[in-house]
């Protein structure tokens, strides 16, 4: 009977922090597709790395490309399933943003 409360209590802990995780996982999937709506093709580089700096539940990452720049923001909360790339020009100006 003993055995049986406490499998009671770990499958609650667990079911709880299931719960939590897809909470923040959700809240990480609604911060990369807001910032990612605000990036739009003659954006400043300055002003998209400025706005990605209040993130909070996810991160990104630049990458230097023959073309430009490409900046790739995702969250580990979600697997990286969803994500924001966007793409800069010679003159670091966005040229392109999809969101995946």
């Amino acid at each position: 009977m003993h055995s049986e409360k406490l499998l009671n209590v770990i499958m609650i802990a667990i079911c709880g922090g299931l719960l939590v995780f897809a909470f923040f996982a959700n809240e990480a999937r609604k911060e990369i597709s807001y910032l990612c709506g605000n990036f739009k093709p003659g954006v400043d580089y300055s002003s998209v790395i400025r706005q990605l700096d209040t993130i909070s539940l996810s991160d990104y990452k630049i990458e230097n490309l023959p073309s430009g720049k490409r900046v790739v923001h995702s969250s580990f909360l979600n697997f990286r399933l969803f994500q924001c790339e966007i793409h800069f020009d010679s003159n670091e100006v966005v040229s392109s943003v999809s969101y995946e």
